[in-house]
């Protein structure tokens, strides 16, 4: 008997040879991770963010996590089984809370309400093009018994600046603003008697989804007109 034996090309049991169709599983789960969170990045749309995120779970999933031969997916006359149910499952969900979660991406620019219920405050920040911030704020005074509307700041006072800046990897965006104001002192007859010391308003302000409009305080004397907004606050942002 030969002293010298041929090496076994035999892999022991139990271990699976990794080939060419294992490297382009890998591949496409690469590209279905890596691409979901650059899409991501860009503010491509959700579903698209949320096919090439479910790629990527599909591909690790069909080859190295048991397969997917007993998955289906029910979409009114559509039935979908397999590799295809999967992908789309994945897809449907991860986009349904992408929406719930998605803050629009869009340009700063605009008018914007501002208020203070407590103290009687309500006007607008508008933020312009060139990077100024003007701001217009009223304020409520009781004189001789009559609710008056009144400025609450000297419009001389100057004009604020604003800009956009990143607050991480994800490209999420806050909102820097330094606006000056002057409040405007009244005396009891809502006459004007001077400036107070001037001040700056600084802020870094993070982008919320939102919801606003009027509301109306029902009761049996009336139901007078208010304001309500509603803002949502992210995990990304707020942990």
């Amino acid at each position: 008997m030969s002293k010298h034996h041929k090496a076994s090309t035999v892999p022991p049991r139990g271990i699976q040879r990794f080939g060419w169709d294992d490297i382009i599983v890998v591949i496409f789960a690469l590209l279905g991770f890596g691409g979901s969170i650059r899409l991501y990045q860009i503010g491509a749309p959700a579903i698209i963010v949320s096919f090439f995120l479910a790629t990527g779970v599909a591909s690790l999933v069909y080859r190295f996590l048991g397969g997917l031969e007993g998955a289906t997916f029910v979409w009114g006359a559509l039935k979908l089984g397999g590799t295809m149910a999967a992908l789309v499952g994945i897809a449907a969900g991860v986009d349904h809370y992408l929406r719930v979660e998605w803050v629009p991406a869009e340009s700063p620019e605009g008018q914007y309400e501002w208020q203070s219920a407590t103290v009687g405050w309500i006007g607008y920040i508008e933020l312009q093009k060139d990077g100024s911030a003007h701001m217009q704020m009223k304020r409520y005074l009781t004189c001789g018994g009559v609710q008056t509307e009144l400025p609450l700041v000297d419009p001389s006072t100057g004009v604020g600046k604003w800009k956009e800046e990143e607050i991480s990897s994800l490209k999420l965006k806050q909102l820097h603003v330094e606006i000056p104001v002057r409040k405007v002192i009244y005396d009891a007859n809502c006459k004007q008697t001077g400036l107070e010391e001037a001040e700056v308003l600084v802020g870094d302000l993070q982008r919320k989804s939102a919801f606003a409009g009027p509301i109306a305080y029902q009761s049996k004397y009336g139901a007078p007109l208010g304001d309500m907004i509603l803002i949502r606050y992210h995990s990304a942002v707020y942990p």
